[in-house]
C-alpha cells in the first residue's frame, strides 16, 4: 500500500510540475505591456523568462503566505514562523496589491473581507492579528492601510465595482479615514498611525504616488500638500544629516532629527534599517508614474551610494552617512534599493541590482518580509507594476466572481483606546548558507528524496502520531498536496 501511495504522490508531483510549467508560460495575466511613462520600464534583459519566473514565484509565495486557517472563512496573509504566523495590516496590503496585479479577484476579495473584520471604530485596520483571529496589536499602522486603500482603487479600475464589493466606495471611505486620522492637521505630516506626526514619523511610510491618486480620486487636493511635506522631510530635513547618501532613518521627527519616543523594545532606530529600507522603492514609483523630479533626485542619491557599495555587498543596516551597522546580505535591503534604479541614472548598475534581486531569497523562519518585498519590487522592476488608476488593463480571462459574505463595518474584538506600536522587523541571522524548507532531508538539494519523506507522512495531521512537522511545509497542520506543490515549485533546486 505504501509503495502504491509513493507512486501516486510521485505522479501527482510530476503533474504539478507540468502545471507549474504551463502556468509559467501563460504570462497573459501580467500587465508588462504597459511601460512606465518615465525612466526605465524594465531592468530585465529577458522579459519572457522574467515573467515566467514571476508567475512561478507568485505560486510559491501563495503556497507559503496565503492561508484560510484562523481567517474566519476568508483568507489571510500569514507572516513567518519567527512572528508566529500572525497577520498584520502591512502584509494584508502587500497581498491585496499583488492579488490585483496578478489578476486574482477571488483572493483579493477574501483578503479584504478578512482585513475589514478588524477595522476599528475609525475604519482603519488594527495592525496585528494573531493566528487564531484575536487582535494582537491595536490601532492602525499607516503603511498597511494606505496600501490596502490603493489596492482597492486599482481593483475598481481593473475589475469594476458592480460586484458584491463596491471597490470604488470602499476605497473612498478608506482614503478619507486615512486623511482624517493619519495626517497631522495643519502640518500635513503623515503620521505612522493614529498617533505621532511631527514628533514621531516613519519615512518609509511615505508613498507620494499613492497620494497623487488619492487627490484625484477623492477630490481632496490637500493630499498634494502631504506629497510636498514628504519630500521636504526626506530631502530637506533628513538631508541635513545624511551627507548626501539619501539614506533615511527608521524613525525620526519632521525636522530630520532623532525622536525620543520608545517605539519598540525601548528604542526607535535612527538609522537605515529594516523599515527605512523600503523608501527607495516607495519614492521611485513617483518618478516612474508621474515623472516627479524630486523623486528622481532622491533615488539618484541612494543609487550613487549603493553603487559605491556594490550589489553583492549590500548589508542590512547603515548609519545615515553610510557606515555599516549590519552584516547580513538579504533581499530586504537589495531589492528595495534596486527599485530606485528605474530612474535610469545607471542602467548597467541597475541590471546588476536586478540580477542580484532575482538570486536572493530568505528562508524560514524569516521568509515573510524580505521575500514579499522581493515579489513586489521584482514586479515593479520588470515593468509589471503600472499605475492602474491611469492605465486600465483588461484581463485576458475575466475572473469569476465568487463572493462570500459582504464585509460590514463592525469590528471583532473591540480594541482598547491605547494603540500598541508596530515593531520593526527582526533581522535575518548571520549564517551564510540557509537550508530551504523544501530540502527536508538536508542534502542541499530539492529532489525525489524529499518527495519520499512527504509520502511517508502523507495525509496526516498535527494531532496524528505519524505527523512530521518538517514535512508540513506550509505549516497548515496537514501534510497534503499543498506540501507536494511546494516541493514541485523548487524541484531540482540546489544550494
Amino acid at each position: 500500500m505504501k509503495r502504491f501511495l509513493l507512486y501516486l504522490i510521485t505522479i501527482s508531483m510530476l503533474v504539478s510540475l507540468m502545471q507549474v510549467n504551463i502556468c509559467s508560460a501563460d504570462t497573459s495575466s501580467l500587465p508588462s505591456t504597459n511601460p512606465y511613462p518615465y525612466g526605465i520600464s524594465s531592468l530585465s534583459t529577458d522579459q519572457a523568462s522574467t515573467n515566467a519566473m514571476l508567475l512561478r514565484d507568485w505560486e510559491e509565495w501563495k503556497s507559503k503566505r496565503i492561508t484560510s486557517s484562523g481567517a474566519g472563512g476568508y483568507r489571510r496573509v500569514q507572516t513567518a514562523g519567527n512572528q508566529e504566523f500572525t497577520s498584520c495590516s502591512e502584509g494584508m496590503g502587500y497581498g491585496m496589491l499583488l492579488s490585483v496585479y496578478f489578476n486574482e479577484k477571488s483572493l483579493f476579495d477574501d483578503l479584504y473581507r478578512y482585513a475589514k473584520k478588524y477595522f476599528n471604530e475609525h475604519g482603519l485596520m488594527n495592525w496585528s492579528i494573531d493566528k487564531n483571529g484575536s487582535i494582537a496589536g491595536t490601532g492602525p499602522a499607516t503603511d498597511g492601510d494606505e496600501d490596502m486603500a490603493t489596492a482597492l482603487v486599482f481593483a475598481h479600475k481593473r475589475w469594476g465595482s458592480s460586484g458584491t464589493i463596491n471597490y470604488e466606495q470602499e476605497a473612498k471611505n478608506y482614503i478619507n479615514n486615512l486623511y482624517k486620522y493619519c495626517v497631522e492637521p495643519g502640518t500635513y505630516v503623515l503620521k505612522p498611525g493614529e498617533w505621532g506626526g511631527s514628533d514621531a514619523l516613519n519615512p518609509c511610510y511615505f508613498v507620494p504616488a499613492w497620494y497623487r491618486i488619492y487627490a484625484d480620486f477623492t477630490g481632496n487636493q490637500d493630499w498634494l500638500k502631504v506629497v510636498d511635506k514628504c519630500y521636504d522631510i526626506i530631502i530637506n530635513q533628513i538631508g541635513k544629516y545624511n551627507n548626501g547618501t539619501g539614506l533615511v532613518p527608521d524613525w525620526c521627527k519632521s525636522n530630520g532629527t532623532a525622536q525620543s519616543l520608545a517605539v519598540w523594545n525601548g528604542s526607535a532606530k535612527y538609522e537605515y534599517s529594516y523599515d527605512a529600507a523600503r523608501t527607495p522603492w516607495r519614492i521611485a514609483l513617483d518618478y516612474s508614474w508621474y515623472g516627479t523630479q524630486k523623486a528622481k533626485d532622491y533615488c539618484d542619491k541612494t543609487n550613487a551610494f549603493f553603487k559605491t557599495v556594490g550589489a553583492t555587498n549590500i548589508v542590512d543596516g547603515y548609519s545615515l552617512t553610510g557606515q555599516k551597522t549590519g552584516s547580513n546580505h538579504n533581499p530586504t535591503f537589495v531589492v528595495t534599493a534596486a527599485a530606485g534604479c528605474l530612474t535610469g541614472s545607471d542602467l548597467n548598475f541597475g541590471r546588476s541590482m536586478f540580477n542580484e534581486s532575482v538570486k536572493l531569497k530568505d528562508s524560514e523562519p524569516y521568509d515573510y518580509y524580505g521575500n514579499t518585498l522581493r515579489m513586489l519590487t521584482l514586479m515593479f522592476m520588470s515593468g509589471n507594476f503600472p499605475n492602474f488608476y491611469s492605465t486600465t488593463v483588461k484581463p485576458t480571462n475575466t475572473p469569476t466572481n465568487t463572493p462570500t459574505n459582504t464585509p460590514t463595518n463592525t469590528p471583532t474584538n473591540t480594541p482598547t483606546n491605547t494603540p500598541t506600536i508596530k515593531p520593526t522587523n527582526t533581522p535575518i541571522p548571520t549564517s551564510t548558507v540557509k537550508q530551504v524548507p523544501e530540502d527536508i532531508n538536508g542534502d542541499r538539494a530539492v529532489n525525489m528524496a524529499d518527495v519520499i519523506l512527504v509520502a511517508a507522512h502523507f495525509n496526516t495531521t498535527a494531532s496524528g502520531s505519524n505527523y512530521d512537522k518538517k514535512c508540513d511545509l506550509n505549516n497548515d497542520g496537514t501534510i497534503n498536496m499543498n506540501d507536494i506543490m511546494m516541493i514541485a515549485l523548487k524541484f531540482s533546486y540546489t544550494y
